[in-house]
Order: C-alpha cells, then sequence, then structure tokens
C-alpha cells in the first residue's frame, strides 16, 4: 500500500468501511494516480510535479473519504455492532467449540469401544490416555486462545475500539480456562465428564487451572493486539512524516 493513501486508508477503516472495500477503493485510486502522473509525463511535466498535480485532479481527501463514507452499506458487521461481535461472538464460538469436542470425542470412543474388544480389562495405554488429554485441552486453552487471537486480528484490521477488542480477550479467556473435559477409563468403565470452576460446587483444582489457564491465554492474545496496534501506529506516524516532507 503505498502511502499517500494510507492516511485515507485508516481513516474509513476507523470510520467502519470494512477492509475489503477499503483495500479495493485504495487499490482503484491507486491505478487511477498512476494513470495520471503517466499520461502528465508523457506531456512533458516532471515527475514531481506530475504526481503533485495527479494528487489535486483526484480530490480532496475529504472528498475521496466522504465517496464512501455515504455508503452505510460497505460498514463491517463488526463496526455496525461492536457489542454482539465482540462480547457474544467469541462467548458462541467458544461454547460451540466445546459441544463440538464433547461430540466428537463421544463419538471416537464409542466406536472404539464397539470394535475395539477388552476381555482382560486392561487399562488404555498411555499412549492412548495422552491423545485424549491433549484433544480435551483443544475446546478448553487451545480454541480459547486461537478465538482470542482471531477477534484481536479483526479488531485491529478494522481500527475497533480497546475496549471492545480487549473485551473479547477476556470473555473468551476467562470463560474458557475455567471449562474442563476428562476422560478416566480403569479397564472396566470409561466416562468422559465435563467439569467447569464456575458452577458449584466450584472446584478449587478447577479455579486455580482457570486463572493459570486465562492469565496465559490472554497475555498471549493482548501482547499480539499490543502488537499490531504499536504498528498500526507507526505506519500512520511514518505516513504523516513522508507526506510532510
Amino acid at each position: 500500500m503505498r502511502q499517500r493513501f494510507e492516511v485515507l486508508r485508516e481513516r474509513l477503516l476507523r470510520a467502519g468501511v470494512a477492509p475489503r472495500h477499503v483495500r479495493r477503493y485504495i487499490n482503484e485510486l491507486e491505478d487511477h494516480w498512476n494513470d495520471l502522473v503517466r499520461e502528465a509525463i508523457a506531456k512533458g511535466t516532471r515527475r514531481a510535479a506530475a504526481e503533485a498535480d495527479a494528487l489535486v485532479r483526484l480530490g480532496d481527501e475529504n472528498d475521496l473519504a466522504a465517496a464512501m463514507l455515504e455508503r452505510r452499506e460497505l460498514c463491517a458487521l463488526l463496526a455496525r455492532h461492536p457489542w454482539a461481535s465482540f462480547a457474544f461472538g467469541p462467548l458462541a464460538m467458544l461454547v460451540g467449540s466445546i459441544i463440538a469436542a464433547l461430540l466428537i470425542e463421544a463419538g471416537v470412543l464409542s466406536i472404539i469401544s464397539h470394535f475395539y474388544k477388552n476381555p482382560m480389562h486392561r487399562p488404555p495405554p498411555e499412549w492412548f490416555m495422552l491423545s485424549v488429554a491433549a484433544w480435551n485441552a483443544v475446546p478448553t486453552f487451545v480454541a480459547p486462545l486461537a478465538i482470542a487471537l482471531l477477534f484481536v486480528v479483526l479488531g485491529s484490521r478494522q481500527r475497533i475500539s480497546a475496549g471492545f477488542t480487549l473485551l473479547s480477550v477476556v470473555v473468551v479467556c476467562l470463560l474458557g480456562g475455567f471449562q474442563q473435559l476428562t476422560f478416566v477409563d480403569n479397564g472396566y468403565h470409561g466416562e468422559l465428564s465435563f467439569g467447569s470452576g464456575l458452577l458449584p460446587p466450584f472446584p478449587h483444582d478447577l479455579i486455580v487451572q482457570g486463572l493459570l489457564s486465562a492469565v496465559v491465554s490472554a497475555s498471549i492474545a493482548i501482547g499480539t493486539w499490543w502488537f499490531l496496534t504499536r504498528q498500526a501506529k507507526f505506519t500512520m506516524a511514518a505516513s504523516s512524516a513522508a507526506m510532510v516532507d
């Protein structure tokens, strides 16, 4: 993205215009600008003058922005409904991931028990139990972190306010960390269970695990948000300095 339209791009994103529409619009302006520059140079104008004249002929930044801002249908859903998107969106995705993981695991275990006979009632091998434990960590740690990072990236791309973006991180990391899927099998009986440190009787081990998981995943997500925000500010500062020069 050329720096000459970076300020306009940032302005449109902050106004809620969907990134794909902003990207297309900026590309169209860039192509038009190049055409104007080539046309002026072909007539004998120096390149520096041709570039400056092309910007003037394209129009004032306020007019260019107004052409997009007047079309409300171009606004992203995230920008139009930030509360629903960043508060309830992560929660819905988290619940869906836990339910999906439970159903998949229950189905796989049912198939295994149907085909694998264990007349000696031996406990499952260690590698199998470790594999199940790793799978159970997906909806309770990996998924919350992935969802948080997804909303951090979306919030950064759309220039959503820090409050909404961090709200999504807190919601999904806090609620996700306090959930637990466990599977035990002593050879005679296997049991898949779901527990939560947020529900009575508030198991102490789940509360400790939840706090640790929430802190780790939230720290990673917030660190990523800080990096993306800092990068965007650096790009804007560089663009402003280039325009002044």
